[in-house]
């Protein structure tokens, strides 16, 4: 992990990330890969998180949990990270990646979906 200014340590979940890169499509795979390189290198910068809504309107909770938009600023696909405390010291651990929101009609869960089930079972 890293210490850079401005940068928020991470730490991934090697099944969880090998999974979601798995079940999306090859350019999605490609971006979160490339992400989670320079995450591990630098950590996740702090510009580019934002918060999840706690109580989402699709059912999802998801207290404590930060999100980036992949490509920045406001590409399609997403990360989610719940905060977490280590030895007094905030990091994010990895939760998903997937698509950020699909079609009204359609069934396949999203990434905040993808990250309540992993947070609540």
């Amino acid at each position: 992990m890293t210490d850079k200014r401005g940068h928020a340590p991470v730490v991934f979940d090697e099944a969880s990330f090998d999974a979601d890169t798995r079940e999306g499509n090859a350019a999605g795979a490609d971006i979160a890969k490339a992400a989670r390189r320079a995450y591990e290198r630098d950590g996740v910068p702090s510009d580019d998180l934002r918060r999840c809504e706690a109580e989402g309107s699709d059912g999802t909770l998801l207290p404590h949990c930060l999100k980036v938009y992949m490509p920045p600023p406001a590409g399609r696909f997403g990360m989610v990270f719940q905060l977490e405390i280590v030895k007094g010291r905030g990091r994010l651990r990895y939760l998903a990646f997937g698509i950020r929101h699909h079609p009204r009609d359609s069934n396949a869960v999203s990434v905040y979906e993808i990250a309540h089930q992993r947070l609540h079972g």
